[in-house]
């Protein structure tokens, strides 16, 4: 199974509420590792959202129905506050 980051959050909270967006919708979704380290607190810093690779296009038009036209994220991995 390969995985494909799709979006870059602005911080790890944002990150984390992308992610269980994903997840309701029935995506398999996870945070990059080493974006997230648990033991040092959540991150400020922008945090890197995958998903497999055959469900990125679902997931981005997810996302980007969720945070509306202003904030449009292509698969080229912008950051988007």
């Amino acid at each position: 199974m390969k995985w494909e980051v799709f979006a870059t959050a602005p911080d790890q909270l944002t990150a984390e509420s992308w992610l269980i967006l994903m997840q309701n919708a029935g995506i398999e979704c996870k945070l990059q590792p080493g974006d997230a380290v648990a033991f040092l607190g959540v991150s400020g810093l922008p945090t890197r959202i995958m998903a497999r690779s055959d469900y990125v296009e679902n997931a981005l038009t997810i996302l980007n129905a969720y945070l509306g036209n202003s904030n449009d994220i292509s698969s080229d991995n912008e950051t988007t506050c």
